[in-house]
């Protein structure tokens, strides 16, 4: 199976060694991570990851669709706080990179095709291949960007905005997943949801 999608994704990140630029070990660190990849197809959804566990694995999402919820104690409802497309990197980097307990669940959705590499498997690289290391750097600072974004977004934008937000940066997600998700993405309901689209028509 070609891995090159994973590979187009990795060496964008920022910043990068110049030793990773070089290909004749570019090549190598391939052959590598090529020995330690698994490929799973999910054909129903699944959890990827529980709260309360740490995380030990670290995906790539060649097809499909994953999230992260967090249960609301408060109302019992789901929050969905990531909708991972093709092309992601899918993973707690605290719980993964430091060895805690996750307060995330990740789930992926049916019909994904998955990458996936071990705690364990990505150290032996690291020792390996130790300029490498700039890639748990990079991943976490990902998400933190993430976070900080999606934090003003919920802070400063209508429903309506951030739905609109969603259909551009996730085409077609209406037809991947159900409305109660789309709706706790959103953090609103399923009926609020329907009811802004019955108001204001699908964009």
């Amino acid at each position: 199976m070609e891995k090159y999608s994973l590979y187009d994704v990795v060496f964008k990140l920022k910043p990068l060694p110049k030793k990773l630029t070089d290909q004749q070990y570019v090549t190598k660190l391939m052959a590598a991570v090529d020995q330690c990849l698994t490929v799973t197809e999910h054909r129903r959804r699944c959890l990827l990851l529980n709260a309360g566990h740490t995380s030990d694995y670290m995906f790539f999402i060649e097809k499909g669709m994953a999230r992260c919820f967090y249960f609301d104690e408060r109302t019992g409802r789901e929050l969905t706080t990531i909708l991972w497309k093709e092309q992601s990197i899918v993973c707690d980097p605290v719980s993964f990179f430091h060895r805690r307990a996750s307060d995330m669940n990740i789930e992926v959705m049916p019909g994904s095709l998955l990458l996936s590499v071990s705690y364990r498997q990505l150290q032996d690289i690291f020792k390996a291949f130790p300029e490498t290391e700039i890639f748990a750097r990079c991943i976490s600072l990902q998400y933190v960007y993430y976070f900080a974004g999606r934090a003003r977004q919920l802070s400063s934008d209508t429903a309506w905005e951030r739905y609109l937000h969603l259909l551009s940066t996730h085409p077609g997600i209406e037809l991947k997943v159900s409305k109660e998700i789309i709706a706790s993405y959103l953090n609103i309901t399923p009926q609020t949801l329907s009811r802004m689209l019955r108001e204001n028509g699908h964009p």
